[in-house]
């Protein structure tokens, strides 16, 4: 039944698209419902359907640092660690690009003055290869400003897949670009 709700639905877009004189390129893609399971506190505001959302908010959360109460990169990454890939939070290999833009000694120094740190992330317009059912990219801004002093403003890809279409996206890759 499925199966063919999807087919009906598929042909009624492309036949819409081509009375409309789209190319089929253009053509958005037609997926089943998605089912996932809400994330676990505190990630539960995030939709597990969206891919640009857990993006944002695993993101977010990988940094989110916070010096004053020590809430350093190995915290901030089991926080997010409902939001990644399980093969891919244990890949020992993404700390130290992940981190590139905080240096230890800019850390420590954090630390030893108790300086607050506001976090933030958003999404940018930039190209990106196109989105599948199962695998999406983008491009993140991450602004870190540390009280009284110059923001740190740097990019992110960031990856995310989901083994169908009807589970939860989850981050698969980050680098800073």
């Amino acid at each position: 039944m499925k199966l063919a709700l999807f087919a009906t639905t598929a042909a009624v877009v492309v036949a819409a698209t081509a009375a409309s004189g789209c190319s089929t390129a253009d053509v958005p893609v037609v997926e089943p419902v998605c089912s996932a399971q809400a994330f676990p506190p505190p990630h539960t505001e995030v939709w597990p359907c969206s891919a640009s959302d857990v993006l944002r908010a695993a993101v977010t959360t990988l940094y989110q640092l916070d010096p004053v109460v020590g809430m350093d990169a190995r915290s901030m990454f089991e926080a997010a660690r409902p939001l990644i890939r399980a093969a891919y939070s244990t890949d020992t290999r993404i700390g130290a690009s992940l981190w590139s833009p905080i240096t230890v000694a800019l850390w420590q120094d954090w630390v030893e003055h108790h300086i607050p740190l506001r976090t933030e992330v958003r999404l940018t317009g930039d190209d990106h290869p196109p989105d599948t059912a199962t695998s999406s990219s983008r491009i993140l801004t991450v602004t870190l400003t540390p009280a009284e002093r110059t923001p740190i403003v740097f990019s992110v890809y960031a990856r995310s897949t989901r083994h169908a279409a009807e589970r939860a996206w989850l981050l698969a890759e980050i680098q800073v670009v």
